[in-house]
């Protein structure tokens, strides 16, 4: 039993490692003054593995003078050809993924140059980007397969409150993808026709997020006044948000693993999502810890809202169900403005995150008032709201 603690303890921190580091293949430095023309340089490095992608670092500080850097390679004769004068830089250029039977040549010249530069080329092994899509699925399976069981020992009610949280989630997410694949194309047209970029951005980034908050908040409403007894007590209420967050997050984890599965087997698509991922990668340090912290916010914020909805019909008070309406509509507003404004794989997702971070932190109080107030009516015997806990 020790020895194999041992050997699955050993085997996590591998592929951890495997997702944080990429491995030096060229860093030079270049000092270059007036008295020499041309300088001419070349190096040649060669990938540890079939599959992996390479990610270039460019900084010229020159004071006068051209920087010419070519190089190619691994089964392509010209992967990369930059030009350029005086100051000037190229940062987390990714290339790949290439063959490692061959090697990558890089040649690099300075002409009338003076002033320094630097050149820096890594590799991101295909291992490390199947290691990355591992640890995110297994992380974010771990992640709802712990808070499902948090739930049934702490709340203790019937496994049917959280199946219909995740049917809620299952039929407001079909009817909007429905009205997405329709709507979608048309619509952005003409936003950006009428509005121009800058209103194309904001409008379009509210449409999307409203799509969310209509067909996921709304299809919340309609089972709570179809279903008898949703919104009796806290508990089926927080379960029935629980629900529709964890089948969500479930989804995407066994998504990733789907995903490493493809990368594994090479299939005909692969290529293609690697080099995103090692863009991904590249932009977004601890890669393989985003999925986890994504989830539990977008669960919280799940929970949050859905019982924010069944607690305005249970009080009778539309304030609430707005308010649940806000947070899905808002979070969704934020990620569709990263999507219109092409800033996946530009910015560190980190920072998506954290814009994020306050709808979950609210949501934490949040759940906690509901359940808090929900217990109160409850002891006071407000119409609606039953004695039953499960």
């Amino acid at each position: 039993m020790v020895k194999c603690t041992r050997s699955v303890t050993l085997l996590g921190f591998c592929i951890v490692a495997n997702c944080l580091f990429a491995r030096d293949l060229l860093d030079y430095r270049g000092r270059e003054n007036l008295d020499k023309d041309t300088s001419t340089y070349e190096f040649a490095f060669t990938l540890s593995e079939n599959g992996s992608s390479m990610v270039m670092d460019l900084k010229s500080e020159l004071e006068w003078g051209e920087l010419d850097v070519w190089f190619g390679g691994a089964g392509f004769q010209v992967i990369g050809n930059y030009t350029g004068e005086q100051a000037f830089a190229y940062e987390k250029a990714v290339f790949g993924p290439f063959n490692s039977q061959e090697p990558i040549t890089v040649r690099i010249s300075a002409r009338h140059a003076s002033g320094r530069w630097r050149i820096r080329f890594s590799e991101i092994s295909r291992q490390s980007l199947q290691s990355t899509l591992l640890v995110s699925g297994l992380l974010v399976v771990l992640i709802t397969i712990f808070i499902v069981l948090w739930w049934k020992k702490s709340l203790q009610t019937s496994w049917k409150w959280l199946l219909i949280g995740a049917g809620v989630w299952f039929v407001g997410v079909l009817f909007k993808f429905v009205l997405a694949y329709l709507a979608n194309a048309p619509v952005f047209a003409f936003i950006k026709s009428s509005l121009g970029h800058t209103g194309y951005l904001i409008l379009g980034s509210t449409y999307i997020g409203l799509l969310t908050g209509i067909f996921e908040i709304g299809m919340t409403l309609v089972f709570a006044l179809l279903i008898r007894g949703i919104y009796d007590n806290p508990r089926r209420a927080l379960s029935v948000g629980l629900g529709a967050g964890v089948v969500e997050a479930l989804l995407i984890g066994l998504s990733s693993l789907g995903s490493y599965v493809t990368a594994l087997t090479g299939a005909v698509n692969s290529a293609a999502m690697m080099s995103a991922l090692s863009q991904a990668m590249v932009v977004t340090p601890f890669l393989w810890l985003i999925g986890s912290m994504e989830r539990i916010i977008a669960i919280l914020c799940h929970t949050s809202s859905r019982a924010l909805v069944l607690f305005a019909v249970a009080q009778h008070k539309a304030r609430y169900f707005w308010a649940g309406f806000f947070i899905l509509t808002a979070i969704d507003a934020v990620a569709g403005y990263v999507h219109l404004a092409g800033l996946i794989n530009k910015v560190s997702t980190w920072w998506i995150e954290l814009l994020l971070l306050p709808f979950a932190v609210g949501s934490v109080f949040i759940i906690k008032w509901c359940y808090e107030n929900w217990i109160m009516v409850r002891k006071s015997g407000t119409q609606g709201i039953t004695v039953s806990e499960n």
